[in-house]
């Protein structure tokens, strides 16, 4: 990511290309080209000023990188000044986002080289502008995670992705197979029992507030391939389940995005990574776990596993940290990808101010939320004959199920679920979510701590 702030030193720009938002004149998304003394001028339709957004802005910007490196330029200006911070930061945002690419892997490197962006703002601008820049540049690297192929991205590999982000203001604790063994997560225990890859919980502590003060709490999902287990995939379609672990990438660079900003709250990370496959070892449906807290779950479907790690995750957070709040993200069910496809996100808590909260942070950063009820008559949905209850309630309503299946470990502390299984990757209408995986999370996430350090 090539990125430069001007600061009322437009004139010093210089770039191949500079993008102005135009209100009033030019409708929403259209767009020209101008020469303005010898300088190409990308004007693009604002539309009307009181109606103009954040979101609008990062689209705006996504747009003007995407002409950028259609036309083979290196560099691209944005006119900033004037336009406030809320928006100078979006647009910031927006094209930075735009201009990412995922080819690492590939023997011959194409010529894919980043554009340039040079924010030229005014003093109003500055800091919202560099702030943009630390955000998306986290937002790429949750990206690079979620894209790096299985064979990769393995849960050791993941541990030392965290352990890299976390620099100096973090601290990470990597607890293994046998520590879970050890801590009686027979959940969590029972999806690694099909994998050779050794399953890893990983810790990330960020103390940036009095230490007495609890944490907020963020759990991400780390299954680094899913192949369903015994209830085996349909082929069709199971490459993309090397995304199973986007709600563990964008954790790990939510809480590096907090610390870089110096944000004067606690969080405590925690991301339980494994693979599920379906060795000799594997779990079985009709199985019937221990979990940490002591409930009891009949297996239904192998393939229901990522609230079974999550679930042992959840206690163990509960009594290691006493959290304020507890939040999990997760790819979890195609339920929830077939209700919203990829415009939203679906959200469930016990605790209404924190769902409120999170959906305006979601209005803030275009990463939008729905809400889905958590009503007692879903309970009966998983109740088990067998055990206390079951892993999945069946084809209806499996987004909700899943929800209440996690409630069941929230223990009375404020918790809510985010299951962006329809968000995490391939994003459809989004000018800045790129190919593949989409970040999607990391700026909600930090969104959300924002507004807690700020007394929210």
């Amino acid at each position: 990511m090539k990125f430069e702030v001007l600061v009322n030193k437009q004139e010093e720009a210089k770039a191949e290309l500079t993008a102005r938002f135009v209100t009033a004149e030019m409708e929403y998304k259209k767009k020209r080209v101008d020469f303005e003394n010898g300088a190409r001028i990308l004007k693009l339709g604002a539309g009307e000023a009181a109606k103009f957004t954040p979101e609008m802005a990062r689209e705006l910007g996504a747009m003007a990188a995407a002409e950028a490196k259609a036309q083979g330029l290196e560099s691209l200006a944005l006119q900033l000044s004037g336009i406030g911070p809320v928006f100078a930061g979006a647009a910031c945002e927006g094209a930075l986002l735009a201009a990412y690419a995922f080819d690492g892997f590939k023997s011959k490197k194409e010529k894919n080289n980043p554009v340039k962006i040079i924010a030229c703002c005014g003093t109003a601008e500055e800091k919202a502008a560099k702030k943009a820049g630390i955000v998306a540049q986290n937002v790429m690297l949750a990206r690079d995670l979620a894209n790096s192929p299985p064979n990769t991205a393995t849960p050791s590999f993941i541990a030392a992705a965290a352990k890299k982000a976390a620099g100096k203001k973090i601290t990470v604790t990597v607890l293994e197979k046998a520590d879970l063994k050890k801590n009686k997560m027979g959940a969590f225990y029972a999806v690694a029992q099909g994998t050779e890859e050794p399953a890893k919980l990983v810790i990330m502590e960020y103390k940036g507030n009095n230490k007495s003060i609890k944490p907020v709490v963020f759990i991400g999902k780390g299954i680094t391939f899913d192949s369903g287990g015994i209830s085996l995939k349909p082929s069709a379609g199971i490459e993309d389940m090397k995304f199973d672990m986007s709600g563990a990438a964008a954790v790990i660079m939510a809480v590096k995005t907090a610390a870089d900003l110096g944000l004067k709250i606690n969080i405590t990370a925690l991301m339980p990574l494994t693979e599920n496959l379906p060795d000799g070892k594997a779990y079985k449906p009709s199985d019937v776990l221990t979990t940490m807290s002591g409930k009891t779950v009949e297996v239904i479907s192998t393939d229901a596993e990522g609230r079974l790690i999550l679930c042992d995750t959840m206690t163990y957070a509960l009594k290691k940290f006493s959290p304020e709040i507890m939040i999990d993200i997760a790819t979890l069910t195609g339920a929830c990808s077939a209700a919203f496809g990829s415009a939203a996100a679906g959200v469930m808590g016990n605790d209404e101010n924190t769902v409120a909260l999170l959906k305006e942070c979601g209005e803030i950063t275009g990463e939008r939320l729905w809400e889905l009820p958590l009503w007692d008559e879903y309970r009966d949905m998983i109740k088990s004959k067998t055990a206390d209850i079951k892993n999945t309630g069946g084809k209806r309503a499996g987004a909700i199920t899943a929800g209440m299946f996690l409630k069941e470990f929230a223990q009375g502390v404020k918790w809510a679920h985010l299951d962006i299984a329809g968000t995490a990757y391939n994003m459809e209408g989004k000018a800045y979510a790129a190919e593949g995986a989409s970040g999607f999370g990391v700026r909600l996430l930090l969104e959300f701590a924002e507004k807690k350090a700020e007394g929210k």
